[in-house]
């Protein structure tokens, strides 16, 4: 396994809204328990934005950690790459904002949209930068405030999203050891109802009917993505661990995106994954979208689960419908 890109991850940071939504909070709304949330998905809580908190506000707060514990001024960074469903608006992007608050130079910045597998798709664009010679530091974020857009009479999506950001600073790597080895991205748009947020955009711009049939809130096919998410995961692990002559000995820790405990579970047993080489934070903060790896990451990074040295993968598959794999060693 060599270093193909050049880029290895310097530093992480995360960020949540102080506000933690129980289960229970549903149930005087909703036809719903904490123990029927709980079993169905291993959600336990989550956390919600405030009225004066957003996806940049989040996003600052995760890159400020990010630039800290990589010892870099955001004066030292090159690019900035946002992932996110939830922008501070459609235009300037949020990435923007970012820079703007951080008091970066007029470097470039961007969002990226891959919903759920934002954050290993942008940590793939990164890379690149760092690897054709053109930069040397690239802030990669992913942040999202989901509570924005869930349908809160809709008890089988309301309950599963949370806010979040997590952020990684990209740097050259002096190690062939060390650094980003692999990443796969992958997409079939031919079926976009199964994940979606219908209203907002050319199709259905806002309007008195998109705002009375609800297109400005997250719609889903529970069962069907269901079965995608536990196939494409096993997939990815698989095509990632063959692809980089790995063994389960060789690999520190699996990192996925954090959509339901029943689908990770299902998928690491199917392939005898040992459960306990699985970052699982999904019981205190729920579905962030884009931010989910990156905040399970940079928790593991900070616990000691993650460490100099380690090589993890990175799995996530989303609205598009987009799946991805990444394989780094710290």
């Amino acid at each position: 396994m060599t270093n193909q890109s050049g880029a290895v991850i310097r530093g992480t940071g995360s960020a949540v809204p102080a506000r933690v939504v129980p289960n229970s909070a549903f149930e005087s709304t909703l036809d719903t328990t904490d123990e029927w949330i709980s079993s169905r998905t291993g959600i336990r809580e989550r956390r919600f934005v405030g009225p004066d908190e957003t996806s940049a506000s989040l996003g600052l707060a995760a890159a400020r950690q990010a630039l800290a514990a990589a010892q870099l001024d955001p004066s030292d960074l090159d690019l900035i790459v946002c992932a996110t469903v939830t922008p501070e608006m459609l235009f300037p992007s949020t990435a923007c904002f970012l820079q703007a608050a951080l008091g970066c130079r007029p470097i470039g910045a961007f969002d990226l949209l891959a919903a759920c597998s934002g954050f290993v798709y942008a940590l793939a664009v990164g890379s690149q930068f760092i690897q054709s010679g053109a930069y040397r530091h690239v802030l990669v974020v992913g942040t999202e405030t989901l509570s924005r857009i869930v349908d809160f009479q809709d008890r089988a999506s309301c309950v599963l999203f949370g806010d979040a950001a997590g952020a990684a600073v990209l740097g050259r790597s002096e190690s062939p050891r060390r650094g980003l080895h692999y990443f796969r991205l992958h997409a079939d748009g031919s079926n976009p109802s199964l994940l979606m947020l219908p209203g907002g955009g050319s199709r259905h711009p806002a309007s008195p009917r998109s705002l009375a049939e609800g297109l400005h809130t997250v719609k889903f096919k529970g069962r069907e993505l269901y079965r995608f998410a536990v196939g494409k995961m096993q997939e990815l692990i698989q095509d990632a661990m063959r692809d980089c002559g790995l063994t389960v000995n060789d690999v520190a820790l699996l990192v996925p995106h954090q959509v339901n405990l029943r689908i990770i579970e299902s998928a690491v047993q199917h392939m005898n994954f040992p459960l306990d080489k699985v970052m699982i934070n999904l019981d205190r903060y729920g579905n962030t979208s884009a931010a989910s790896v990156p905040l399970a990451l940079d928790e593991a990074v900070r616990t000691g689960r993650a460490k100099p040295g380690d090589t993890i993968i990175l799995v996530a598959f989303g609205g598009g419908l987009t799946w991805s794999s990444a394989v780094l060693t710290l």
